[in-house]
């Protein structure tokens, strides 16, 4: 699936995408990322949706950019900022993040949908601070949960869930290693719904590494 495909996706669920079963397992999710992501940071959160995380963040005194490729989800997160009367940056035009970097960078709920994860990766790692730190998920193939969510989401934007052991092999090959494996709706290894990751940078990874780039099934 393409990210122009993908948008037109995004954007015809933009109106009806929050409900209270995503809005309970997001937070769930929360609890895992908020130790990551210190008070007060630089943070770009990458594939923002309808703002969840980004109004976590703002929430903690954060300063953030929040991109999203769907127009549509972007201006609900955008109108849900301004309404709590925050201040960010929202961006639906990934060139306006070029050559730029942050200390933080959260990609929550995206990677689902990435068949090869390690592009998106390599571009999220470009957008690293030095000594910078890169939070992502999974939706967990460990987890009985994790496949239920992948057989449901057939319906609307298919997910492929990834055992711990392959998101480790994908972040070597961009370049990123894992410093956090935390587990997330319940926070119980390794039968927790989604694996949140910390990633830092190790410098460049081989083009070679083919190993990495299918999901574990």
């Amino acid at each position: 699936m393409t990210t122009s495909h993908l948008s037109r996706r995004f954007d015809a669920r933009a109106s009806r995408y929050d409900n209270r079963l995503t809005a309970f397992i997001g937070e769930c999710e929360l609890r895992c990322i908020r130790p990551l992501v210190p008070p007060g940071s630089a943070v770009l959160d990458y594939g923002c949706g309808t703002g969840r995380t980004t109004l976590d963040h703002l929430r903690r005194n954060c300063t953030v950019t929040a991109y999203d490729f769907s127009a549509k989800m972007l201006a609900v997160a955008e109108a849900k900022a301004r309404q709590a009367d925050f201040d960010a940056e929202f961006v639906t035009d990934a060139t306006r993040l070029l050559g730029r970097t942050w200390a933080i960078v959260t990609c929550i709920g995206v990677l689902d949908y990435y068949p090869d994860p390690v592009p998106l990766l390599q571009t999220l790692r470009q957008h690293l601070a030095p000594g910078g730190r890169l939070v992502v998920t999974y939706p967990n193939a460990l987890s009985p949960l994790g496949w239920l969510y992948a057989l449901v989401s057939r319906l609307t934007i298919p997910a492929l869930p990834r055992t711990p052991g392959s998101a480790r092999q994908v972040a070597v090959c961009a370049g990123l290693w894992v410093t956090s494996l935390r587990y997330a709706f319940p926070a119980l290894p390794p039968l927790g719904l989604t694996l949140v990751l910390a990633l830092s940078q190790i410098g460049e990874a081989s083009d070679q590494c083919q190993s990495c780039l299918q999901p574990e099934m």
